[in-house]
């Protein structure tokens, strides 16, 4: 097996090791696959449905196989990543090596996707989602590799998601310049106008990548599944970072999937549903840089359990005080969106925990544990938009009059990222007197 080098731990409140212009060139790394995200998973489907070469309920089996594969394929790419092409600048290697198909695939989805048959898509499909994680993967196991302490990691996956953040705004305004700019644009014209993006983004991750310094991947010897199988299971705060990306995950995934019948049943702004969930980006957009200052400085458990709280006695507050007219919504949106910065807190926590679990497992896999992070977010997410489906047709919400059943809606999507932030923030509490009881038995094990 191969193993990333690791930083060792640090206290806290050390000054961080990195330049910042490597943290500059590390977050405009993140680029493609941040463009290929959230905006292109809510165009993609009503594009391809649009062509009429396949039904509508093919399209919706095209996307839950896709997921599955997506599923299955993530810890393959990440132990890929920790075990093959070992040496100096591994990482960088591999990100090269996923752009060209990435950038390949992306064209043709966007200018033949929405003509070819099923069989055609889903391998095409199959290998673009392949490629984006191949890149992620070797993306995020970089950064591990890069920090020297619980500040390094803070910082890096802090800027990393705020430059995220920034590509989301463009990635959403893309589309919408494109239908004020040529009245009348197609549904392909949107997308190919927000794909173009990536055109930006891949010369910009290019010359990034090459400022970025390259960290050896030294290959070990293996000490087989069931060995690691047991020491993640019999490392509680590993476990427990994955149960809270799932969480998080869960919340973000039930907002999202019932923000627009939202809008139009609750708020009655049905037409402006695409102004607010820009709006949301760009609260994530300005918090992103806070939530990053106050994690190096009080830690990230303690600062994602205060995200948890703050974004969900938002919603709940709505259930008593709904905003009224636009203004009151817009504002609601931006303090709404500095929520959606989870992944600052899981990345940058998975990184200090790496070194500890290199030093149980007698090996390093920073790229399988990325891998199984991302699997536990994208499980979150489908598992958010299934639960959430699912408890509006037991209310009996009918999109066609919603709002027939606004305050059934209005209930769900206030009280379901709730009560999943709350147990998120159980699990933090754990996780924090886990790590505090692992580091005491770490200082008092020399004195023996």
């Amino acid at each position: 097996m191969a193993s990333t080098s690791l930083p060792s731990a640090t206290p806290a409140d050390d000054m961080s090791a990195l330049r910042p212009g490597t943290v500059a060139a590390y977050a405009a790394t993140a680029g493609p696959t941040v463009i290929l995200g959230l905006p292109f998973s809510v165009y993609l489907p009503p594009y391809i449905a649009e062509g009429g070469a396949i039904s509508v309920a093919l399209v919706g089996l095209l996307f839950s196989l896709t997921t599955i594969w997506d599923g299955v394929v993530d810890p393959l790419i990440g132990t890929m990543v920790d075990r093959v092409r070992t040496g100096q600048g591994a990482h960088r290697r591999w990100m090269l090596t996923a752009l060209v198909p990435l950038s390949l695939l992306l064209f043709a989805l966007v200018t033949v996707g929405d003509q070819l048959p099923f069989a055609a898509l889903f391998l095409m499909m199959v290998l673009f989602y392949s490629s984006y994680s191949l890149y992620e993967v070797a993306q995020l196991s970089w950064g591990s590799a890069l920090v020297r302490s619980p500040a390094d990691s803070a910082l890096l996956y802090g800027m990393r998601d705020w430059f995220a953040k920034i590509a989301l705004i463009l990635a959403f305004a893309a589309p919408a310049a494109a239908q004020l700019l040529v009245p009348g644009i197609s549904l392909q014209g949107r997308i190919m106008a927000y794909a173009s993006l990536f055109l930006l983004m891949v010369p910009i991750a290019l010359f990034a990548i090459r400022r970025v310094p390259p960290r050896a991947v030294v290959a070990e010897p293996g000490v087989g599944w069931r060995h690691e199988i047991r020491v993640s299971l019999s490392f509680p705060p590993l476990m427990l970072l994955l149960g809270v990306q799932f969480l998080n995950s869960f919340a973000f995934g039930s907002l999202t999937s019932l923000f627009v019948f939202f809008a139009a049943a609750v708020l009655d702004l049905d037409g402006q549903s695409a102004v607010l969930l820009f709006a949301s980006f760009i609260g994530g957009a300005l918090a992103s840089p806070v939530w990053t200052l106050l994690a190096r400085r009080y830690g990230k458990p303690p600062m994602m359990m205060a995200m948890g709280l703050l974004i969900s006695s938002l919603l709940v507050t709505t259930l008593f005080q709904e905003p009224e007219g636009i203004g009151q919504a817009v504002g609601f949106s931006l303090t709404l969106g500095t929520g959606f910065v989870g992944l600052l807190f899981t990345y940058s926590m998975l990184a200090d925990l790496i070194p500890r679990d290199a030093e149980r497992c007698g090996r390093g896999r920073s790229a399988f544990l990325f891998a199984l992070l991302n699997l536990m977010q994208k499980f979150g997410v489908a598992a958010a938009i299934a639960v959430s489906y699912a408890a509006l047709d037991l209310v009996g919400f009918d999109p066609q009059n919603g709002k027939a059943a606004a305050r059934e809606l209005h209930l769900l999507f206030a009280l379901l990222p709730t009560a999943s932030w709350i147990a998120m923030v159980g699990l933090l509490l754990l996780m924090q007197r886990e790590i505090g009881r692992t580091a005491a038995l770490a200082i008092a094990a020399p004195r023996k």
